[in-house]
């Protein structure tokens, strides 16, 4: 059985790579999926990065630290270790057989509206009216 995954000493925290290849992004879906299944508690390997003094102590405090890197780079590790923090355990994606690659299609199928939205922001065209919202009659 595991630790809480969420508040509080002892719970189990997940750090995952979120790299652009495809090896990152399922490291990352991973550790959402271990989120949902409560066996841990996605956490940001970004905070520590940056030195966040509340994410170090909360992180300080967990019971176990599992990190997930997407390649042999090991980049979430490095950085939970630059931060001082020990990992209880270390996956990587590319160990397990599974390339690291510029693109999987089925993540990409799933993040086309979101993707199709920001390129129409960027592009200068208004944000389309969200549920419960009206367009102006302009």
């Amino acid at each position: 059985m595991s630790t809480p995954c969420c508040g509080g000493i002892g719970e189990t925290l997940v750090f995952t790579c979120a790299g652009a290849a495809y090896s990152g992004q399922l490291a990352n879906r991973a550790g959402v999926d271990l989120t949902k299944g409560g066996q841990a508690g996605l956490f940001c390997i970004a905070a520590l990065a940056a030195e966040l003094p509340e994410k170090l102590e909360r992180t300080r405090n967990a019971g176990k630290r599992i990190a997930i890197d997407g390649c042999d780079n090991h980049c979430c590790r490095k950085i939970m270790e630059k931060a001082g923090m020990p990992v209880d355990i270390h996956v990587v994606v590319t160990d397990l057989g599974i390339e690291k690659q510029p693109q999987e299609l089925h993540i990409l199928v799933h993040t086309k509206r979101v993707v199709a939205e920001v390129e129409n922001r960027l592009e200068g065209s208004p944000a389309r009216p969200s549920a419960g919202q009206h367009k102006s009659g302009k």
